[in-house]
């Protein structure tokens, strides 16, 4: 009997001196890159890291943590499921809320404030058309506006008011050709999102310095891209 009263004694002498940590234990509180609709993507010493996200509705940088520039289409980007940065871009990424893409018709405005793409969640079904441009940036479509499935995007600098839904034309999509302008500034590499279905040609040399194709300038699916200071005029289609 002694010894089960003893056991009983330690049984509660431990149970009131255990740290309050144990029997209440605090939340934990999440970290920035677990936020709802919210992605912290990294760069590790500089090279390419993809994050895995649903970039279905649009990206954006919502807080840039490297020092190095956190730019658009040259040290981050989106592919379909993920978003990539490199050359030790450290960024918080913000993901559109599809459950607030707005059904058409609707008309709005949707403005780029750098060179980098800005997208505006919407619902492009019904065909999406440019009502009026705001900017002295030429909107060009393929070039500087565009659409997705869930959103319109503009880019390098272009300003412009937009109608989407049912009363916009729904047309199937303008394979070209079509003229863009890309400008490699101080030697830096540069990407100009246009949509490339079949292939990109020069047209005009605008730089000093030479523009040769799978040297100093190239195509892809996603756009044409120039480096080492060429700058020209290309024809896509």
């Amino acid at each position: 009997m002694r010894s089960t009263a003893n056991g009983v004694l330690l049984a509660g002498l431990a149970a009131a001196t255990a740290p309050a940590s144990a029997q209440e234990a605090t939340p934990v509180e999440p970290a920035r890159g677990n936020i709802q609709n919210t992605v912290r993507c990294e760069s590790p010493k500089g090279r390419e890291r993809a994050c895995p996200a649903d970039t279905r509705g649009g990206v954006r940088v919502t807080r840039q943590l490297s020092r190095s520039p956190c730019v658009e289409g040259q040290t981050w980007g989106v592919r379909p499921g993920e978003i990539w940065v490199k050359a030790g871009c450290r960024a918080d990424f913000g993901l559109a809320d599809l459950g607030a893409v707005i059904a058409g018709p609707v008309y709005f405005k949707c403005e780029a404030t750098g060179l980098g793409r800005q997208h505006c969640p919407v619902s492009t079904r019904g065909g999406v058309r440019l009502v009026r441009q705001l900017s002295k940036s030429d909107c060009i479509q393929h070039s500087t506006w565009g659409f997705d499935r869930n959103s319109v995007w503009v880019s390098q600098g272009c300003r412009a008011e937009f109608t989407a839904g049912v009363e916009a034309q729904a047309e199937e999509p303008d394979v070209g050709p079509h003229a863009v302008r890309c400008e490699s500034d101080r030697g830096r590499e540069r990407r100009c999102d246009v949509g490339v279905w079949n292939g990109a040609e020069l047209t005009k040399q605008l730089s000093k310095s030479p523009c040769i194709q799978n040297e100093t300038w190239g195509w892809d699916q996603r756009g044409v891209w120039v480096s080492r200071g060429c700058r020209a005029e290309f024809r896509v289609w």
